[in-house]
């Protein structure tokens, strides 16, 4: 499992074209009863980094996030699984049934998809904080500075 290939990517840009703040944005260590694996604090890395690029505020998620990197973990471990394995299995009877992994990774993607938008880790959940977060947040309007401009300088012998 390479992770370095999957998280070539950066963030969505959503909302507003430029993110201010970012850089003095700081991350939250790991908990520290959580002892990370290096492919964990690989992943809990990006997530940080990607919340900065992003403008999330996020100082006090360390222990959601690292929720998160261990069920993200498992689930790429229970894919690989599947992919290996396979999805299902033949009883003596005939009956086909899903493989314990394949349950583990139905449920873990499960999980990931209630935990990631809480920690403004989808598209959606992304675009609701920068909707919320005021004007600094919203789309700007591209024709703002012209309609500014025919509003307050109009000409004295206009023809409309």
């Amino acid at each position: 499992m390479n992770l370095k290939n999957q998280f070539g990517t950066a963030p969505p840009a959503v909302g507003a074209d430029a993110v201010t703040g970012a850089g003095a944005m700081t991350s939250p260590a790991p908990p520290p009863a959580i002892e990370l694996t290096d492919q964990e604090r690989e992943v809990y890395q990006y997530i940080c980094e990607s919340l900065r690029a992003a403008g999330i505020e996020h100082m006090t998620a360390g222990m959601p996030i690292a929720v998160i990197v261990r069920t993200f973990i498992d689930w790429m471990r229970a894919r690989d699984e599947c992919e290996e394995k396979g999805r299902s299995q033949i009883s003596k009877t005939g009956w086909a049934t899903p493989t314990p992994w394949a349950d583990d990774e139905k449920r873990l993607k499960m999980e990931l998809g209630q935990w990631l938008p809480k920690a403004c880790l989808t598209i959606p959940s992304l675009a609701r904080v920068r909707k919320d977060s005021g004007p600094q947040g919203q789309q700007d309007d591209l024709f703002a500075s012209l309609v500014s401009h025919g509003i307050n300088s109009p000409r004295k012998n206009s023809s409309h």
